[in-house]
């Protein structure tokens, strides 16, 4: 761990790979002290080795499972006693099946949920208190999955979609200076989840969605797509006419 203490602490949720590694990256060099939550206890550690190698970073680290942990906050929080105060929540964890399309066992739609529902709330519920006593910002992370219910990703995308709900809800709770309530929705990006998949856009890189991220933390409450092109692609689904819509099955 770095000698090097940094004023304000970021909690990444998700921060192993994709986005949340480079949110990491993006975070520690621009001096935030850091707590990373992921699953592989293993990956955490050789992250926070790097960043502090790297950035003479101060990170701690997390393994939770969020498909099993009843109390996630409880976690977060008992993680964050020891490091300065918080001012970021950064809410990246999520996770997708291929056959999220009305055949998943009560099972599996119980995990898709607790990942991306449940623990989206229960960390935001228990982390608000720190977050406004120092006027911080929440980043919650959508999916242009949400735009439209389809006959896939149908678990996914409406777990997504209630993260919008808790975006708004926020958002209606507390002014821009005293929470700052962020939400992204965000379009492919290239990643491990979408390697080999042909897709119908051009995937958005990692690391220019962070910086873009990480840039924004202290400027307000909002909610916007990125990359920035799939807005039109969302605002091209909602348009649609019901008989044309149902026609994509793809």
């Amino acid at each position: 761990m770095s000698a090097n203490v940094s004023a304000s602490t970021a909690v990444v949720v998700g921060a192993s790979s994709g986005l949340g590694r480079a949110l990491a990256t993006e975070l520690a060099q621009r001096g935030h002290a850091l707590l990373l939550v992921a699953s592989d206890a293993r990956d955490l550690q050789a992250i926070a080795a790097d960043l502090e190698l790297r950035f003479d970073a101060r990170v701690a680290t997390l393994a939770l499972d969020l498909a099993r942990e009843a109390d996630p906050g409880a976690r977060i929080l008992a993680a964050l006693a020891k490091l300065p105060p918080l001012s970021a929540l950064l809410l990246v964890a999520g996770v997708s099946y291929d056959d999220d399309d009305f055949s998943l066992s009560a099972a599996r739609i119980g995990e898709l949920l607790s990942i991306n529902l449940h623990a989206p709330h229960a960390i935001v519920h228990a982390l608000l208190p720190k977050l406004r006593a120092t006027r911080g910002t929440i980043v919650l992370c959508g999916s242009i999955a949400a735009a439209r219910g389809r006959g896939r990703n149908v678990v996914y995308a409406s777990a997504k979609r209630a993260l919008e709900s808790l975006h708004e809800s926020l958002r209606q709770a507390h002014a821009p200076n005293e929470l700052r309530a962020q939400l992204y929705r965000l379009g492919f990006l290239a990643t491990n989840l979408t390697y080999g998949i042909k897709l119908p856009m051009t995937a958005g890189d990692p690391d220019v969605v962070a910086r873009t991220i990480a840039a924004r933390l202290g400027k307000g409450s909002f909610a916007r797509y990125l990359p920035r092109r799939f807005a039109l692609v969302a605002a091209i689904a909602r348009a649609l006419p019901w008989f044309a819509f149902r026609r994509m099955r793809g």
